[in-house]
């Protein structure tokens, strides 16, 4: 496998940060109505997004009431109706918090609306320049980091909380090392690899791919995530996909059946990590077919064969920790410096909340 050049790497994400720019997040998500600009700080530039109306439907990667209220809400409604209205109850605190705080129109620093953003290693200077260019422009409201964990950024947590940031428990992320032999000795790695190269289902890279034929990859990947899963994931549109086939934003490949596309994966790769922000099959076939073991085998054996770290996202704790997956706690870093003191107290209330409670929530259960 050929490695992306620098250059269409960055030709991808121009191509989307001009569009977004243009025409709002809605363009490449179809549930994430947000503003879209650009932090006069950084080289290649990084997107700022902020929400500009509100709906119970806004995708977490857009949405912070989303990412830390409504996407549990969701998964307890579709467990069971009682759990579901026990869990909405149980979360008007945290409502009323996310309120006060104004995080639904927080400025979200470096967000290209998947659900994981990989982060330059950024150094003191960097991020107080970038701090000071955000406020500048967004001075009312409160300025928010996704994705934050020593595992992929050693020293941003720490250098971020000596800013004045406030660091929030987010998700349970699994982080792997593919060039360590022992990862590659598992008897479930060996089972994953040996089903991959089953004739059976017929394994294309981007270059094989058509347009006629992204239709099928989104109705994958809205099979998984958005039918089978949650409506707060991130909907990808038509557009996004043509600019992942022709610009390569994220790498796509896809598995057939006789023919017919009945998975896809979307790689991303930056700053020597790779992860998977899109991931989709056809629900429908037999379990047998085991297409979301090829498709994670398709994204090890690229970090590996890349020299690149993997980035598993979190989810499907126990099938990645027994593929050399190490969970790690993930944070949200927000920063209200700036703000009137009745916000700065929503947001530090809020934050002592979930770091007593969702931190070891998310260790125990991902």
């Amino acid at each position: 496998m050929t490695l992306l050049e620098p250059a269409l790497l960055l030709d991808g994400h121009a191509s989307w940060l001009s569009q977004a720019r243009l025409n709002g997040g809605q363009h490449w998500v179809r549930n994430a109505a947000c503003d879209v600009c650009c932090s006069d700080a950084g080289n290649p530039p990084i997107p700022v997004t902020r929400l500009h109306t509100f709906s119970a439907q806004d995708s977490y990667v857009a949405s912070a009431r989303s990412a830390w209220l409504r996407y549990a809400q969701d998964e307890a409604q579709r467990k069971s109706r009682s759990l579901g209205t026990l869990a909405q109850v149980a979360g008007l605190p945290l409502s009323g918090l996310i309120t006060a705080a104004r995080l639904d129109e927080a400025a979200v620093i470096n967000n290209w609306l998947i659900s994981t953003n990989l982060h330059p290693q950024w150094q003191d200077s960097d991020l107080s320049l970038l701090t000071e260019s955000v406020m500048a422009r967004h001075c009312d409201s409160p300025l928010l980091l996704r994705n934050v964990s020593d595992a992929v950024n050693p020293g941003l947590a720490q250098r971020l909380a000596a800013q004045g940031w406030t660091l929030l428990p987010a998700r349970q992320i699994y982080t792997c090392d593919p060039q360590d032999p022992a990862v590659w000795q598992s008897p479930n790695v060996k089972r994953d690899q040996k089903l991959l190269a089953q004739p059976d289902l017929q394994l294309g890279g981007p270059d094989t791919l058509t347009a006629d034929e992204l239709p099928a990859l989104r109705r994958c990947f809205r099979a998984l995530f958005i039918d089978k899963h949650s409506v707060l994931n991130p909907d990808f549109t038509d557009e996004f996909f043509a600019l992942c086939l022709d610009k390569r934003f994220l790498e796509l490949h896809a598995l057939r059946l006789d023919g017919r596309i009945v998975g896809v994966i979307g790689l991303y790769q930056r700053y020597g990590w790779l992860t998977t922000p899109l991931l989709g099959y056809d629900t429908t076939l037999p379990p047998e077919l085991g297409l979301y073991r090829r498709l994670m085998a398709l994204l090890l054996r690229e970090a590996q064969t890349r020299g690149l770290r993997l980035h598993y996202s979190s989810g499907a704790g126990a099938f990645k920790q027994h593929r050399g997956g190490v969970p790690v706690l993930e944070y949200s870093a927000v920063f209200s410096g700036h703000l009137p003191g009745r916000q700065r107290l929503a947001l530090s209330t809020l934050a002592g909340i979930l770091q007593r409670m969702a931190g070891p929530i998310l260790s125990r259960h991902g």
